[in-house]
């Protein structure tokens, strides 16, 4: 098994969908299993139940994200807690750009992994 990526999402179009701007609020998290032998390989749409609460928003979905098995997470922008939980959780973090396609941020990813 490679790495799973999880990237927050507008839709549920897979790699075709767009990063959405804001990491614990997207609707969507589109999550790819990578391995060095094969291309991208769409895992699971993962509808964000969490995004309308109130507070405490980014901690569910990094502990929901984990239980899925999620090891990276792509993401434009993300709040201190939501950063420092990440690394908590070794949920390692590659920023990337809001509004390009899934497609391409995970070729961002691989360019400029931090």
């Amino acid at each position: 098994m490679g790495l799973i990526i999880a990237i927050p999402t507008k839709n549920r179009r897979g790699l075709e969908d767009e990063v959405y701007e804001l990491f614990a609020r997207a609707p969507y998290f589109t999550i790819i299993e990578l391995s060095e032998a094969q291309p991208p390989q769409l895992k699971e749409i993962l509808e964000n139940r969490y995004k309308d609460l109130l507070h405490g928003v980014g901690p569910l979905v990094l502990k929901t994200l984990k239980d899925k098995g999620v090891t990276t997470i792509l993401l434009p922008e993300a709040g201190i807690g939501v950063k420092q939980l990440a690394k908590e959780l070794d949920i390692h973090q590659i920023e990337v750009k809001p509004g390009i396609k899934v497609r391409d941020a995970l070729k961002e990813a691989h360019q400029h992994p931090t």
